[in-house]
């Protein structure tokens, strides 16, 4: 595959919205566009980034309406918006089974012949080639395949630029039928920019559909696959500090297991024992280091570290300095809550099973056990259970301490008003605020209406609703029972036929959602349930950056979400929300059904 348009240098692009999209932050860049339009900029390059940000958002049905209501649609001789038309109806096929399939993959077809046709070039002939085989013509795409390689190089390209024109050759020969010049092609084309892992994940994705779509087995794209991404975990020092995790014979054992399973990204925390060991391993064998804290920095030394000893504070610290990137489950101190410390275990995994997914990598779960069971739920036998529930491979490295306390002991010294973990989701209608009074009847009774029923008809319903105005709060006890309630609830939406109940057809459902411990109280003024938290406010600050017909969740259900059933739900990343009174800017993935 070539790269997307926005990789070629295009005058009539704003630099500064371009510039955001390569980065990845497809959430300013499409505030800014969508700012610039509603005070009258209607330029194509605006419109198009604005349309192209929806698109690598997920939200395909409001950016395929956007790209008709801007003008994109009517732009034959503008390269960019030809091959984005293109684009839209693509990902419509891909996502759809059935007639519903082959006809968006006719319709995206005709459109990357055009745009083959009237500019030339290797984009619009892949994917017209492409297109052609989901549309269910394997000969013609086999055809058109051939005639792409007899296209003669172009001259002069290096790093990424030589690397899609290669994978673009490697994914005409794989059409072509011809898997050793696929094979050979995509090696030559890696070596050219073999750090951009983004961009041969985006090929290995590609090659990947076309596998499933003809059939062919997985196994001979193994070896182009970047190094895998690992979620570590590892028993603390004892009380006393006399076992102490460490000593030369484990940090080989340790080392060992990073350099034979290649690890290149790896997730988890930085308690004294084997964390740090972990930790140090993999910054030696140069892998990406990213710490995931369950409270405060400070908390979790005083609490994880400090007690044992100065030397374990120091390569702490050594460690956190060469982190690529440090998180914090919790920004609270400690305070004797142990459900922490597993939402912070599950955190970091769902960070790395998401990684490995972006980048088409394995995703293993390095252990350092002693082979007891946790004594409450936390602890690396939970760590491990957890991990096994999704299926992925563990590297267990045993070692051998004495049994812990007993769960009543351990219970013991838990204090009272524990949080539980539940997932939230905030819901809004984009355009209620510009309704007009007469029209407010319709509005409860026709998209109000339709959420209740839809709540109501879920296999998996809330424990907790509230409602105010167009809003609603929904508490559920599992991740995927929200993430099935927000598609269940966009899907029943998009159905309403808006015009028909005299109300503006651009009302568009937003729903952001979060995974985290909450406290389960009840409300002294209303007598009745309520769930509160820091927690609940991560869930509502993201609401705000949804573009209309899509769900926006945090990294934490994200992740939770690819650990255990991402056979179900996909989430991609579209970028960080804005920072807004005090409250940092945060990560979100788009949500939607897998494929």
């Amino acid at each position: 595959m070539v790269a997307d348009p926005l990789s070629a240098t295009t005058p009539a692009w704003s630099e500064t919205l371009a510039a955001l999209i390569r980065r990845g932050e497809i959430l300013t860049a499409y505030d800014q566009a969508r700012a610039a339009i509603e005070a009258g900029d209607r330029s194509p390059a605006v419109a198009y980034a604005a349309v192209l940000c929806l698109a690598r958002a997920g939200a395909a049905d409001f950016a395929r309406a956007e790209y008709v209501r801007l003008g994109l649609a009517d732009l034959r001789d503008d390269a960019d918006a030809v091959a984005l038309g293109a684009r839209l109806l693509k990902d419509v096929a891909l996502a759809s089974r059935g007639p519903r399939r082959m006809a968006f993959a006719r319709a995206s077809l005709r459109r990357y012949e055009a745009l083959s046709r009237r500019f030339g070039g290797l984009y619009g002939a892949i994917n017209a080639a492409t297109m052609t085989l989901v549309a269910g013509d394997q000969d013609g795409a086999r055809a058109r395949a051939a005639e792409l390689l007899k296209i003669p190089p172009s001259p002069g390209l290096t790093g990424e630029a030589a690397y899609y024109e290669g994978a673009s050759r490697a994914e005409a020969w794989f059409l072509a039928g011809d898997i050793e010049a696929a094979r050979d092609t995509l090696r030559s084309a890696l070596a050219e920019a073999p750090l951009a892992y983004a961009a041969h994940a985006s090929t290995l994705r590609q090659l990947e559909m076309l596998c499933r779509e003809t059939g062919r087995d997985l196994d001979w794209l193994a070896s182009f696959r970047p190094p895998a991404c690992a979620h570590f975990t590892g028993h603390i020092l004892d009380a006393s500090g006399a076992a102490a995790l460490d000593g030369e014979a484990l940090r080989g054992r340790i080392a060992a297991v990073v350099r034979e399973r290649r690890i290149g990204f790896a997730y988890g925390g930085l308690a004294a024992g084997a964390d740090i060991l972990f930790a140090e391993a993999l910054l030696d064998a140069g892998a990406e280091l990213h710490a995931v804290l369950p409270v405060s920095l400070d908390s979790f030394i005083e609490v994880s570290v400090a007690p044992f000893g100065v030397d374990w504070v120091e390569r702490f610290h050594r460690c956190l300095s060469r982190a690529t990137s440090v998180r914090y489950a919790a920004q609270d101190p400690y305070r004797g809550d142990e459900q922490v410390f597993a939402y912070s275990s599950q955190f970091a995994m769902g960070c790395a099973v998401l990684r490995a997914q972006t980048l088409s990598a394995e995703a293993v779960q390095l252990a350092v056990w002693d082979g007891h069971a946790a004594p409450g739920p936390c602890g690396v036998s939970a760590d491990l259970d957890h991990w096994a529930l999704g299926g992925r491979s563990q590297a267990i490295i045993p070692v051998s301490r004495p049994a812990p306390r007993t769960v009543a002991e351990a219970s013991a010294e838990r204090r009272a008003g524990q949080r539980a973990m539940k997932a939230m989701l905030f819901a809004d209608v984009q355009g209620f605020g510009a309704l007009r009074d007469d029209q407010i009847p319709a509005f409860i009774e026709g998209v109000m209406g339709r959420m209740a029923d839809t709540v109501g008809g879920l296999d998996g319903p809330p424990r907790h609703v509230e409602t105010w105005g167009d809003g609603l709060f929904l508490v559920f006890d599992q991740p995927i029972d929200a993430a099935l309630a927000a598609l269940a609830l966009l899907e029943s939406h998009r159905t309403l036929d808006l015009r028909a109940l005299g109300l503006p057809r651009n009302l568009g459902l937003r729903i952001s959602g979060h995974y985290g411990p909450v406290h389960l109280r009840t409300n002294p003024l209303t007598k009745a349930p309520a769930v509160m938290g820091a927690h609940v406010v991560v869930a509502a600050r993201i609401e705000p950056d949804v573009a209309p017909g899509s769900a926006y969740v945090s990294e934490a259900l994200a992740g939770a979400l690819a650990t255990l059933h991402g056979e179900r739900v996909r989430c991609g990343y579209v970028g960080r929300t804005q920072a807004r009174k005090g409250f940092a800017a945060t990560p979100v993935f788009s949500l939607s059904r897998a494929r």
